[in-house]
């Protein structure tokens, strides 16, 4: 596991405890000329849109820091 991925599997890890959703996988993949990290999450009954931006923002503070 690249160490990208280790990192923010780190950092999203106690936010999805939080709100009670399920890591399902982090990628870290170059496709064409940039670089795109997605972090996939899940949870009984699914995950809205919204669950998804309010993760994206408290990820997104972490990563700034």
């Amino acid at each position: 596991m690249s160490s990208v991925v280790n990192t923010v599997t780190g950092l999203v890890k106690p936010i999805l405890d939080e709100y009670h959703f399920e890591l399902v996988d982090v990628e870290f993949v170059k496709e064409g000329r940039s670089w795109y990290l997605r972090v996939y999450i899940d949870k009984k009954g699914g995950i809205n849109i919204e669950e998804c931006a309010l993760v994206s923002d408290r990820l997104s503070e972490k990563l700034d820091q």
